[in-house]
């Protein structure tokens, strides 16, 4: 049973997503150090405040989810090229319904590297082209797993700060 969200300060749900066998669950659970049959949960403290992620995982995109969602996570294998071009069909369908969402690409399994079918060269050009980070990790070895979503715990504390910048000059001008 995930935790109560009202004990916390804040509550961050992210969204994983990507195609069969490319690591998943194993990557959520790499990150995720809480969790049962239908949630996957971690805490932890960001800027003095308690700071809860529900973490779901999934292969297809619906309408609406980035209403439910505050980041999303791309996971393509390094074996499998057409994961990869799975994850950018992904990523287009998630442009174009929604607006601003933290978002990463996820390549998994680097620690089978001689396996590798992506071209690197490649992956880096859609990456630039999108202006996105990728991450290479290995889940299965516990390998780079907390740099994607540090990172988008970055970018979801810093929103707020800036929104709480914006309420205070929002607020000042009104004294004027």
């Amino acid at each position: 049973m995930a935790p109560d969200p009202t004990s916390y300060d804040r509550v961050f749900k992210f969204l994983i997503f990507g195609g069969k066998s490319v690591g998943k669950k194993t990557l959520l659970r790499s990150f995720c150090t809480e969790g049962d049959n239908e949630s996957i949960w971690t805490s932890l403290t960001v800027d003095d405040e308690k700071v809860l992620i529900e973490a779901t995982v999934s292969q297809k995109w619906e309408e609406g989810m980035s209403k439910e969602h505050d980041a999303i996570a791309l996971v393509f294998s390094t074996t499998d090229v057409y994961s990869f071009e799975y994850t950018l069909e992904l990523y287009n369908e998630i442009q174009k319904s929604t607006e601003r969402i933290p978002l990463v690409f996820i390549e998994n399994k680097i620690d089978i590297v001689e396996d590798s079918q992506m071209d690197k060269g490649l992956v880096e050009g859609e990456m630039r082209k999108k202006h996105k980070r990728l991450y290479r990790v290995s889940a299965l070895k516990e390998f780079n797993v907390m740099h994607p979503f540090a990172y988008l715990i970055e970018k979801l504390t810093r929103q707020k700060k800036d929104l709480n910048a914006n309420e205070s000059v929002s607020e000042n001008s009104l004294r004027l």
